[in-house]
């Protein structure tokens, strides 16, 4: 198969660049947190999800504990301002639970879906990177 202009960029990026853009970018939305607001935090190991028959996306994340309540709005427009340079967009809703949701994608359709709980003193990041060429047996 030819490369075309219309062809997807992503098939010229590897697995540990798109990993490592992904973890660039949901460092910098975790680093616009409130100083002392997280108590602790733990990251979530990357496993592939498929985007296609030929390409995979890195799937990963965070789990914040809060150390004290914050403001999820003022919060949320300081992550989504952390990345508007890069392209990145940001859209909201509830979750099934009532929280709201903060939905930031990028142009290579790379996206984090955070939610902020006060009431649990959690936030949680899900992180998904574009897509690249290869398989779900890719280790």
């Amino acid at each position: 198969m030819t490369e075309t202009p219309d062809s997807s960029a992503s098939s010229s990026i590897t697995r540990a660049a798109a990993e490592q853009r992904t973890t660039s970018i949901q460092d910098r939305v975790i680093a616009t947190l409130p100083e002392g607001a997280v108590a602790s935090s733990r990251t979530i190991d990357w496993t592939l999800l498929a985007c296609s028959a030929t390409e995979v996306s890195a799937a990963g994340g965070a789990w914040l504990t809060l150390a004290r309540d914050i403001d999820v709005g003022a919060a949320y427009d300081a992550m989504i301002a952390a990345v508007r340079d890069d392209g990145y967009t940001a859209t909201t809703d509830t979750t099934g639970k009532g929280a709201k949701r903060l939905t930031i994608t990028g142009v290579a359709d790379d996206q984090l879906l955070i939610t902020i709980d006060n009431d649990r003193r959690k936030i949680r990041i899900s992180s998904f990177s574009q897509c690249f060429p290869g398989s779900l047996t890719d280790d």
